[in-house]
C-alpha cells in the first residue's frame, strides 16, 4: 500500500522541475516560520486574557460518606486469603507466558492497569504485618 501510494505521488509530481520545487520548499518555511513567529510574539506578549487560571479542588458539598464501609488494607487478616491472592497471581504469570493466554492477560493488564500492583501491595503488606 505504501508503494502504490508512493508511486501516485511520483507520477502527480514527475512534472515538476527544479525551479518548482524550490518555490514550493520557500512556501513552506516561510509558512512555518510566520506561524512560529507568530506563537513566540503573543506568548511573549502581555495579554490577560490568554493566562491559565488555576482553580483550588474543593470537597463538593453533595458528597456521600459511608461510614460503615471500610477499605483498608486491614481486613486482609487469614492465611487462606493471601493464598487466593498467590495463587490468583501465579494465574495471572501463567497466562503472561502461555501463547494462547497472552491476549488475555494484556486485555487483563489493559482494562485493569493496577491490579498486578494492587496485588504486589497488598502481598508485602500482609507479610509485613503478619
Amino acid at each position: 500500500m505504501q508503494n502504490k501510494c508512493a508511486h501516485w505521488l511520483e507520477q502527480k509530481t514527475s512534472h515538476f522541475s527544479r525551479l518548482n520545487w524550490i518555490v514550493i520548499l520557500f512556501s513552506f518555511i516561510i509558512c512555518t516560520g510566520s506561524c512560529s513567529i507568530y506563537l513566540i510574539v503573543t506568548s511573549f506578549s502581555n495579554n490577560s486574557t490568554k493566562n491559565i487560571t488555576i482553580v483550588p479542588i474543593t470537597k463538593p458539598n453533595n458528597s456521600i460518606f459511608l461510614r460503615g464501609k471500610s477499605t483498608s488494607l486491614k481486613e486482609i487478616t487469614s492465611k487462606a486469603e493471601l493464598e487466593r491472592i498467590i495463587e490468583f497471581r501465579r494465574y495471572l504469570d501463567s497466562l503472561g507466558r502461555s501463547p494462547t493466554g497472552k491476549k488475555m492477560y494484556d486485555s487483563i493488564v489493559q482494562y485493569r492497569p493496577g491490579l498486578l500492583d494492587s496485588l504486589e501491595i497488598l502481598e508485602n503488606y500482609y507479610n509485613s504485618n503478619f
